[in-house]
């Protein structure tokens, strides 16, 4: 379980946080989450071993300075500065690994060395005099050639051993970032070509929807004006209505279930002219639930599937009726017809199943689609649930 934010924490990671929050503010965004992901370690659990380990790492070092005849006050103030630069080494080399490849330590560490050497050659002195009261001048260089070459060795390997680990860490750091960019791409592609994907096949989706019955429609009205016949001119004008509405709905995303209705009644009214009594219809949609959108075109897939499939097909034809309500946070709409009912076994046809991947494309889980056989006939039921 992750621990709470150091703001929540006890006094001392309250008032550290207080304080830190300023130069938080002022590091870039990356740094400032991975300077926030240590300082949260450091003062939990991990933060009290890492503690615990560099007592022990002082202690060792300053009873180690002090077997080589340092004074104890020295030989504390030595190894604390000495763990202390190294942890900062480390810990600036992991915040900023950049500023810690190979070319640029090999740089620095003829200047470390340098520093080194004359770290070393100050403790000597301030250890000589405090041994002898003096520095004894007579026999200081022949004293500092034989300390040069004892502590040589010592000196250049501290020096490797800090050198190898700072850049061990930075370039750990470094792989890390980089395995992290690379699965950040990878991922971004992913969703670029999954989001070109649907959304070409949403506009295949849409260019589909009711072909037939505009062939079919047009047949009819062709044929009506060959007889001369008196419903030709009102069925052009629905028509010509209808088009116009459905065309500009068809090109959005997204439509307002008020919208979507008035289509469907269009579009009822056009088979109605051609049908005559076969046909009878009904829409009640609820107030509160007219302004909900789904994907543009559902619900006259929808419609178009009840009459092809239910209306259609049945020897007196049937009534559509088109019901949406709201049931708390969820909007249920359905279409039902009292026509020939499901087929058995039940195939499912392109206008449910595009219906069925634009739902799933747009709300995922939150949409369901079903097709429930009623009495008297089928009931296409779409329940849509706010997140």
């Amino acid at each position: 379980m992750a621990s709470k934010p150091l703001a929540q924490g006890n006094r001392l990671q309250r008032w550290y946080a207080a304080w830190a929050a300023p130069y938080y503010a002022r590091m870039p965004e990356h740094l400032r989450a991975e300077a926030e992901r240590i300082d949260q370690w450091l003062y939990g659990p991990g933060g009290a071993g890492l503690a615990l380990g560099l007592a022990g790492a002082v202690g060792g070092t300053t009873a180690g300075l002090m077997a080589a005849r340092l004074p104890w006050g020295l030989a504390l103030g030595l190894s604390v500065v000495a763990w202390v630069c190294l942890l900062l080494s480390l810990l600036a080399a992991w915040l900023q690994p950049e500023k810690f490849s190979a070319r640029k330590l090999l740089r620095a560490s003829l200047k470390i060395v340098v520093l080194g050497y004359l770290g070393a050659l100050a403790g000597y002195l301030f250890g000589r005099f405090m041994r002898r009261g003096d520095l004894g001048t007579e026999t200081l260089a022949q004293a500092l050639r034989g300390a040069a070459v004892e502590a040589t060795p010592l000196l250049l390997a501290l020096m490797l051993a800090v050198l190898l680990a700072v850049w061990g860490v930075a370039q750990v750091k470094r792989v890390q970032v980089q395995r992290e960019l690379s699965q950040l791409r990878l991922v971004q592609e992913r969703d670029s070509a999954a989001r070109q994907a649907a959304e070409s096949r949403l506009h295949l989706l849409q260019a589909q929807i009711q072909p037939h019955f505009l062939f079919n429609t047009l047949a009819a009205l062709q044929h009506w004006v060959d007889a001369g016949d008196a419903r030709a001119g009102p069925l052009l004008r629905d028509l010509t209505g209808f088009l116009r509405g459905s065309t500009a709905l068809l090109g959005q995303a997204e439509a307002t279930l008020a919208d979507e209705a008035e289509a469907a009644r269009q579009y009822l009214r056009i088979l109605q002219a051609r049908l005559g009594a076969r046909l009878q219809f009904s829409i009640e949609i609820d107030p509160a639930s007219a302004a909900r959108t789904l994907p543009a075109g559902i619900l006259l897939t929808l419609v178009e599937n009840a009459v092809e499939h239910g209306i259609s097909p049945a020897l007196h034809g049937g009534t559509v009726q088109v019901r949406a309500r709201s049931q708390g946070q969820a909007l249920v709409l359905e279409v039902l017809d009292d026509g020939a009912g499901l087929a058995s076994p039940l195939s499912e046809g392109l206008g449910l199943s595009n219906c069925r991947q634009r739902l799933l494309h747009r709300y995922g889980t939150q949409a369901t689609l079903s097709l429930l056989t009623v009495e008297g006939g089928t009931c296409a039921r779409v329940e849509l649930h706010s997140a």
